[in-house]
């Protein structure tokens, strides 16, 4: 299969699928170690918290260096990737689309099998050197965190926002489908997927709105001008259908875009200036221009999206924040706290 890095030509990689023993109880999920297969590290720091792909540590922390290593378990199935390449080591960018090819393959398995693969173990790199043996590269990304302790008294703090939020009138469906994308995103591995997650959040907020009226009048013209086109032509041809469908485009220009109306729902956050209205505006423009490209082209450099995503979620959390400082304290509201 050909991977595209960028480069003048794509690489040439050979797949490969290892299956191995099935489970001795097709009926029972219970892990069954084997030793066949390399022998090679999981994805856990044991002693370690992991959102997304990331594990959080403290500064006095000490992470471990030598990962837990295992055999394949019985049932699962090898995705390999082969080819050679001379540069060592790997630009990070083609790390990223064998990974990304290797993602591929999955899916489309599990389309073609009617299955439900997923991933066991970390896409990793392995090197064959020439005595036969084989290097494992996997990198794991580690941010220094401070630890707080969730205690009775912390989480009561919240409580009463949470509250708030829930029981106010802008707790829409609209917010409800925005946060079921926003903890999502802490569980995903992938970060072009955490990143969609995040700004497809801010369109669920989005709410339709009209152009001004001379956009909205230049329109009107359009839509009378291909009307009097569409008369000269019987309903049943080709042309007529396509005047028709072009219709429905320019019914949909009297709405502004996603991208404008995603800014404009930054006009609700409380102590903005003009200046800082027009500078979210911006911001969130320019990543729902990002998340277009990937979208619509299929790739994003790798070495925007750690940025990208940052950028995302700051915008969908500084939503978020606005929401629940608008929402009202229900009467009767009470906070309980008790320790056992």
């Amino acid at each position: 299969v050909p991977v595209d890095y960028g480069a003048h030509s794509p690489l040439l990689a050979e797949v490969f699928l290892d299956t191995y023993l099935p489970r001795s109880d097709a009926a029972t999920f219970v892990p069954e170690a084997t030793d066949c297969g390399p022998e090679l590290p999981n994805d856990l720091l044991l002693g370690l918290h992991r959102v997304g792909d990331t594990f959080l540590k403290t500064p006095e922390d000490v992470v471990p260096l030598v990962p837990p290593r295992r055999h394949a378990m019985r049932g699962e199935l090898d995705i390999i990737l082969d080819f050679d390449f001379d540069e060592d080591p790997l630009p990070a960018v083609l790390a990223e689309r064998l990974r990304d090819t290797a993602y591929e393959i999955l899916a489309l398995l599990n389309i073609h099998l009617r299955d439900f693969l997923v991933p066991a173990m970390p896409f990793q790199i392995r090197k064959l050197t020439d005595d036969g043996h084989a290097d494992v590269k996997f990198i794991r990304t580690i941010a220094v965190q401070d630890r707080v302790e969730l205690g009775v008294d912390l989480l009561a703090l919240s409580m009463g926002d949470i509250a708030s939020f829930l029981y106010g009138s802008i707790n829409s469906a609209k917010f409800r489908t925005a946060l079921e994308l926003y903890a999502a995103h802490f569980n995903e591995r992938q970060m072009r997927v955490r990143f969609l997650l995040l700004v497809i959040a801010m369109e669920a907020l989005a709410d339709e709105s009209p152009k001004d009226q001379p956009a909205l009048g230049l329109v009107e013209r359009w839509i009378a001008e291909l009307n009097e086109e569409k008369a000269k032509h019987g309903k049943s041809s080709g042309g007529y259908r396509s005047l028709d469908s072009l219709g429905g485009q320019l019914n949909s220009l009297r709405s502004k875009s996603i991208g404008a109306q995603i800014g404009d729902l930054f006009a609700e956050v409380p102590g903005l200036t003009e200046a800082g209205l027009a500078d979210m505006k911006k911001r969130a423009k320019a990543v729902y221009n990002k998340r277009s490209k990937l979208v619509h082209d299929g790739y994003v450099p790798p070495a925007e999206l750690p940025d990208l995503e940052k950028e995302a979620r700051t915008l969908v959390e500084t939503l978020f924040r606005a929401a629940i400082a608008r929402s009202e304290r229900p009467p009767g509201l009470k906070t309980v706290r008790s320790k056992s």
